[in-house]
């Protein structure tokens, strides 16, 4: 065998070995998007979600839905399981979701894990006296945070006939602070709170 035969092979047995080692790019995750039926009825390939959504997801978390580069954030600001959640006591208690996710993002910013200095616990940030008189079991379980929470902000609703400001307000700082002031309470937490919570589910005056 000549030298250019062997040179030759050699050549051609370290390309096989490069095409062996060469890892493949990884792949490149975009904005989750609801799986639909293609024209044919057949379901087309189910995308793969990021590790830390998929967790979230089947931890039942808060966790946000990132968005592709460029694009504008949708109303369904969290995960399928607490959008479900929030659309399923929203409906329940007569709520408008848009106010549920607000109020949710103003309390916890959607850490079902969070508690407050004051004792506030969940995602819709419930007090112990409101986790036992709703008969609550775990606060920091996301459904029955949101079922607590939006049977409560119902309640403020009723209580102040449907005055979204008062009712706000009442959530915040109490029912009786809003009798006692006949609106919203002199406390910059709790006005800064109205605020973000109107403005957030787009009905800021």
């Amino acid at each position: 065998m000549s030298i250019d035969s062997i040179n030759g092979r050699i050549a051609e047995i370290q390309a096989r070995i490069e095409a062996l080692t060469v890892r493949p790019e990884p792949p490149t995750f975009t904005a989750a998007t609801a799986v639909t039926p293609t024209a044919d009825g057949a379901q087309p390939a189910s995308r793969v979600e990021p590790f830390n959504v998929a967790l979230a997801q089947a931890q039942g978390g808060a966790f946000l839905r990132p968005t592709a580069p460029g694009t504008a954030a949708t109303d369904e600001k969290y995960s399928p399981y607490i959008e479900g959640l929030i659309s399923k006591y929203s409906a329940t208690n007569g709520l408008d979701p848009k106010l549920v996710r607000a109020v949710i993002t103003a309390e916890s910013d959607g850490d079902a894990a969070c508690r407050s200095p004051k004792g506030a616990m969940g995602l819709m940030q419930l007090m112990p006296d409101e986790v036992q008189a709703y008969g609550i079991k775990n606060p920091f379980d996301p459904e029955e945070s949101i079922r607590g929470g939006t049977r409560q902000l119902a309640e403020k609703l009723k209580l102040f006939n449907g005055d979204v400001t008062r009712a706000l307000a009442a959530y915040n700082a109490g029912s009786g602070a809003v009798r006692k002031y006949d609106g919203v309470p002199p406390f910059s937490e709790t006005q800064n709170y109205v605020r973000k919570v109107l403005s957030l589910a787009g009905m800021a005056r």
